[in-house]
């Protein structure tokens, strides 16, 4: 069984078992055997796992879902639908645009700004370069998921930049912001094993 992300670039959540909707950003279950998969051309394919609980999810976060909180809206439904303790969850932050080429209109980016400065480069330009990534990680932590079960190396190693842009590296990755409408995407997936 495989079950792909059907993107609205908002925070809705299918908890797999109950009827699914037309559209949704994020997948959470804990059947077996059934691959759940988030695709990403810029936005953050997310992958959630609770060992403990044997759950897992998958989000499609791009800057307007990350706004409206994506990633803790899986979270929350792993902890509602399944019981999972948040401080058991593992999460990983697969290949996104990272903030040396994402731009938005001011207005936008103040949104980021809010969730933390860092997360804006160039703030007074009318278009300034937006971190989804460390928002998307900020967030999480604020939800209660400890810092060192998220694996995203743009904030434990901000100089290194060893999680790759996907819109500076065209020999490795899709990007709409580079592409334009001509564009792949990756795909994270996950599935629960025994």
């Amino acid at each position: 069984m495989f079950h792909r992300i059907k993107v609205n670039h908002a925070n809705d959540v299918w908890v797999m078992g109950k009827p699914q909707p037309d559209s949704y950003d994020g997948i959470v279950t804990n059947q077996r055997g059934t691959t759940i998969a988030a695709p990403g051309a810029d936005c953050i394919p997310v992958l959630f796992a609770d060992p403990v609980k044997k759950v897992c999810g998958a989000a499609h976060s791009g800057w307007q879902g990350t706004l409206l909180g994506v990633s803790m809206a899986v979270v929350n439904a792993m902890v509602t639908e399944y019981g999972c303790d948040v401080k058991d969850i593992l999460i990983v932050l697969g290949p996104s645009v990272g903030p040396c080429c994402f731009k938005l209109p001011q207005e936008s980016a103040k949104e980021f700004y809010k969730i933390d400065p860092k997360c804006v480069r160039c703030f007074e330009s009318p278009s300034p370069y937006v971190d989804i990534r460390r928002a998307t990680r900020v967030l999480l932590e604020a939800g209660g998921i400890l810092p060192t079960n998220i694996q995203d190396d743009s904030i434990t190693d901000p100089n290194q930049n060893l999680t790759l842009c996907t819109s500076c590296f065209p020999e490795k990755f899709y990007s709409h912001v580079r592409d334009g409408e001509n564009f792949g995407t990756q795909i994270g997936f996950i599935s629960i094993k025994n």
